[in-house]
């Protein structure tokens, strides 16, 4: 027998055999087969299509849309009522919707309650939406993507033989997370509960803070696939019109599949693609409180803890909510340790290796020794000494997060530590570049806010390198282009930089914290509609007044001058008044 040659054998294992088709074996694109017409595409509902008069048609094209029979937890209930005697289909999701909810605010009323209710009404419709059903919020629509929609947000539909109009009936009750801590952002002092994932919670907490009828709550629908929801906040006697323009007309001008998480929808909304922040992100509903006081608007994400901030500007990162909880001596002291924080953590391990390198007259002689004598036995260079080490520790953080909470601190801790007297022993590095590391990755726990600790993990690599090509030089102009590029940046069209470019006297109270009643005017670089927040003097008993004084003061003036103003002017000053009057407030 002819042995088979080993190449043919080796080239049919790439490629199909000859005669083989490619029909039979699995594949994700698709051919015509001869003979045979390609199946036309599945049926979705175009924008705008009206519900069919018949019950049954209108529960087809339903269950055609969400699949049924194939999607098992989409409900369909066939039931006729007593009276009026007409045939109706109860749809909903199970899970989105409340069983209990359904059961009594929909099948109930339809099945017993419309038997001993005495029907008196024209319109079945108008008869079940006020007579029948008793649920909070009962709409009537007019086209099958409102069902779809209600269906989704966890709605129970009511479809009515012989019309073309439905009721969508609210039963949400979906199982979520309890209000609990913030994780994220944990302080000492000050309130302790954080967002859900639930939409509605998140805005009755914001609204239980802010107990106010100048909140404004829109509700804006994202995505094309994937439906989902967000609400923009903002107080309406207080925020910017422009802002709230811009932010809605961004807001309604996505046009992509699937928005499901604030960070998606941070990059979409956002000016320019930057590693600096622009939008700020918080899962504490008294900073967001703090921050529509101050004239922002806050974005609100369905099925995500995080709130999305803006305009702000770069200072925001900085602060801590805790400092608004302290008196402004201590909180001055923590916003001037975060400051001192982000600048070693950016800084210092770039000046180090650039001084080691290329400027050691600047290093005293003392301390220039021991660093020579502890750089003896080390076999690299500065520079991959520090990457090794500023890599090390990347690794440990990161491993840190992953492992389980119950022992995730103790291995970094213990790891680190291993690691670095094992590095040290076998002359790997120096001591003093565990050293730097250390204050470093100290100093990079200080910062409060994920997303900037997230740019200085980049800009520390970025001033290693910049360290490692020019010295001082490097490092020098890699700051200047930097604060160039943020002094170019905006937040909703507000200077990333402000108030310190361009500069704002009136808000310097971003930068440091005055006492809370020398706080009188909001943050002024965002132009609030009002941008006072208190008189020249708020604490009225400093000067012996009380607020109800001052009221009733304020009253009896106005009486005065308008009492002396008549006498004056007689005949001819209500005239005037009348014409002022008529001319309406200026």
């Amino acid at each position: 027998m002819r042995p088979r040659n080993p190449w043919k054998r080796l080239l049919s294992l790439i490629t199909p055999a000859r005669g083989r088709s490619e029909r039979k074996s699995f594949s994700l694109g698709t051919r015509p087969i001869h003979g045979k017409t390609p199946q036309g595409k599945e049926r979705a509902p175009v924008e705008g299509t009206k519900i069919p008069k018949r019950v049954k048609d209108s529960s087809d094209l339903l269950k055609e849309v969400f699949h049924v029979p194939h999607s098992s937890d989409v409900v369909f209930r066939e039931i006729v009522c007593a009276k009026p005697a007409i045939k109706v289909v109860v749809a909903y999701i199970e899970g989105l919707a409340d069983s209990n909810k359904v059961q009594s605010s929909v099948l109930e009323p339809l099945l017993l309650l419309s038997s001993i209710r005495n029907y008196d009404a024209k319109d079945p419709v108008t008869y079940l939406k006020n007579a029948l059903l008793p649920s909070g919020q009962v709409e009537e629509k007019q086209s099958l993507e409102e069902l779809v929609e209600g269906m989704i947000a966890g709605d129970t539909v009511v479809l009515m033989d012989g019309r073309e109009v439905a009721l969508t009936v609210e039963t949400k009750g979906w199982e979520h997370r309890t209000v609990s801590t913030s994780f994220s952002e944990r302080i000492v002092k000050g309130p302790q509960q954080g967002f859900v994932e639930v939409l509605r919670v998140n805005t009755a907490i914001v609204r239980s803070i802010l107990q106010s009828a100048d909140l404004v709550v829109e509700n804006i629908d994202l995505g094309a696939t994937a439906y989902n929801r967000c609400a923009m906040l903002y107080m309406k006697s207080i925020a910017n019109d422009k802002l709230v323009a811009e932010l809605r007309r961004r807001l309604k001008s996505i046009s992509f599949s699937d928005v499901l998480t604030s960070g998606v929808l941070e990059q979409m909304i956002e000016g320019r693609k930057t590693l600096i922040p622009s939008v700020l992100s918080t899962e504490r509903p008294d900073r967001v409180a703090r921050f529509l006081l101050q004239g922002s608007c806050a974005v609100m994400v369905a099925g995500d803890p995080f709130v999305l901030i803006l305009p702000v500007s770069i200072l925001a990162f900085v602060h801590s909510p805790e400092d608004e909880y302290v008196r402004w001596p201590y909180g001055n002291l923590l916003r001037l340790i975060r400051y001192i924080s982000l600048l070693l953590v950016v800084f210092l391990p770039g000046v180090y290796v650039a001084i080691v390198d290329y400027h050691a007259e600047m290093i005293p002689t003392q301390l220039l020794m021991a660093i020579a004598a502890s750089r003896e036995p080390i076999p690299f260079p500065i520079y991959v000494e520090m990457l090794v080490m500023y890599f090390g520790f990347e690794l440990i953080r990161e491993a840190g997060i992953r492992i389980p909470s119950p022992i995730g601190p103790t291995i970094g801790i213990v790891g680190a530590l291993l690691i670095g007297e094992a590095a040290v022993s076998a002359n790997l590095v120096s001591p003093i570049m565990v050293i730097v590391i250390a204050i470093t990755a100290v100093a990079a726990f200080a910062v409060p806010n994920q997303e900037l600790a997230m740019f200085t993990r980049i800009a520390t690599l970025l001033f290693i390198i910049a360290g490692t090509v020019a010295g001082l030089l490097g490092v020098v102009s890699l700051t200047y282009l930097g604060i160039c590029h943020f002094a170019s940046l905006t937040s909703l069209g507000v200077p990333l930089l402000a108030p310190i470019a361009p500069v704002w006297k009136s808000s310097f109270s971003s930068l440091l914290q005055p006492a809370a009643q020398d706080m009188r005017l909001r943050q002024t670089f965002v132009r609030p509609k009002d941008k006072f927040r208190a008189p020249d003097e708020p604490r009225l008993w400093d000067i012996g007044e009380t607020a109800s004084h001052r009221l009733r003061s304020s009253v009896l003036e106005e009486k005065r001058k308008e009492k002396g103003k008549t006498e004056e002017g007689g005949d001819g000053g209500s005239h005037e008044q009348g014409k002022a009057r008529n001319r309406g407030p200026k």
